[in-house]
């Protein structure tokens, strides 16, 4: 099992280890515009598909995404571009109070350990939703922060899954919540070291990594809880957003300024520093660029890899497989394909469902290999 010891992360033989890999956004945690649809949070997509469809029809989608979205064959895959970690970010709707969705997580995660990758969760919506947008299934409201019966079943949740999880060596650890957006880091906090206390009385000692305030940026009130054992700091990378986050007709470029800062890797170093003063890990758990931003964003790639080499940070690339292009950053695979639209679904599921089944395949999907060139050389 791997652990902590300073600002290292160490195998279970005592030698350091850099985490490198990818997450796989949109499968466990479904996000509309990674198929080319919008921004809607899961549940509504999934209600909009029972009102036309019928259960019946919601349920055979969400068991063929899942199925068909990512494969063993994808786990080789990704072995076999060198990486050795992938990060799971599931909604928790998929296994509370239901077996059947954890069985589902408990045979994914043993599709990577499989193929000796470790394994990082990543519960990317919580009960009551940690911040307003759809990426945590909120209809636009944060109620884990005002309700805490929401606080209660998030950490009964982390319970459930250290029962499970507690003794597979592959599983490199927990980052327990993903992007909480809120005036009340008290809460976080408090919360954060609830399921920090309920995991280790379960006898589990799984590094557990933990995400900053405002989409996992404002570290500063965690100073107390990183210095517990086998706690690693969670931060995500896209700075600057303007230009990673690129509408296809944008001018912004990088290296360039951008909001009066000149955005180069100098001063990327300079910004990512401040985690790194912490004396803890420090994993990056998302970075990535539109493929709107050409030649220039595989610069942004290779400074950014660069930048976290130099400063020991560990690293999943955001994402593994998404349509394109769009403004978001977007997958290593990409699917031209309009047809899977996820605004599409109602209407293509009427019309041929295995069809737009199958579309989901990777097979379908056109592999980045410039960017792969640039992760794998970078590793």
């Amino acid at each position: 099992m791997l652990t902590i010891s300073k600002n290292k992360i160490l195998t279970s033989d005592g030698k350091e280890i850099l985490l490198t890999g990818i997450a796989l956004g949109g499968w466990t945690m479904m996000e509309g515009y990674m198929l080319g649809g919008s921004n809607i949070p899961e549940t509504k997509f999934k209600d909009q598909i029972e009102t036309s469809l019928g259960k019946n029809i919601r349920d055979e989608f969400s068991i063929q995404f899942r199925e068909r979205f990512i494969t063993p064959i994808d786990a080789k895959r990704m072995a076999d571009f060198g990486f050795n970690c992938v990060r799971i970010p599931f909604n928790y709707r998929l296994i509370e109070n239901k077996p059947d969705g954890m069985d589902f997580l408990v045979n994914a995660i043993k599709m990577f350990t499989d193929e000796n990758l470790y394994v990082i969760l990543d519960m990317h919506a919580v009960p009551g939703s940690q911040n307003k947008d759809w990426h945590s299934d909120s209809s636009g409201e944060a109620l884990f922060y005002t309700d805490k019966s929401y606080q209660d079943r998030y950490v009964n949740l982390w319970k459930q899954l250290s029962d499970i999880f507690k003794n597979n060596d592959l599983v490199a650890g927990y980052d327990i919540m993903n992007e909480p957006v809120t005036d009340r880091t008290d809460i976080v906090e408090k919360t954060y070291r609830r399921v920090i206390e309920t995991i280790r009385k379960n006898g589990d000692n799984h590094i557990i990594f933990l995400e900053g305030n405002m989409w996992a940026q404002q570290i500063d009130f965690l100073d107390n809880l990183i210095q517990l054992p086998n706690i690693a700091l969670s931060v995500h990378f896209y700075e600057p957003s303007k230009f990673t986050f690129k509408e296809e007709n944008s001018t912004t470029g990088y290296p360039g300024e951008i909001d009066s800062i000149m955005w180069d890797k100098k001063h990327m170093i300079e910004y990512l520093s401040k985690y790194a003063k912490k004396d803890v890990p420090v994993y990056v758990g998302e970075f990535g660029v539109s493929t709107n931003c050409k030649e220039n964003g595989l610069s942004w790639v290779k400074d950014a890899l660069d930048c976290f080499k130099h400063l020991g940070f560990h690293y999943t690339y955001w994402t593994y497989k998404s349509a394109a292009p769009m403004a978001f950053p977007d997958g290593l695979f990409q699917l031209f394909d309009k047809s899977l639209n996820m605004d599409n679904a109602v209407e293509m599921l009427k019309k041929d469902a295995e069809y737009y089944y199958c579309m989901l395949d990777t097979t379908n999907f056109s592999l980045r290999e410039d960017l792969l060139n640039i992760l794998v050389d970078k590793q």
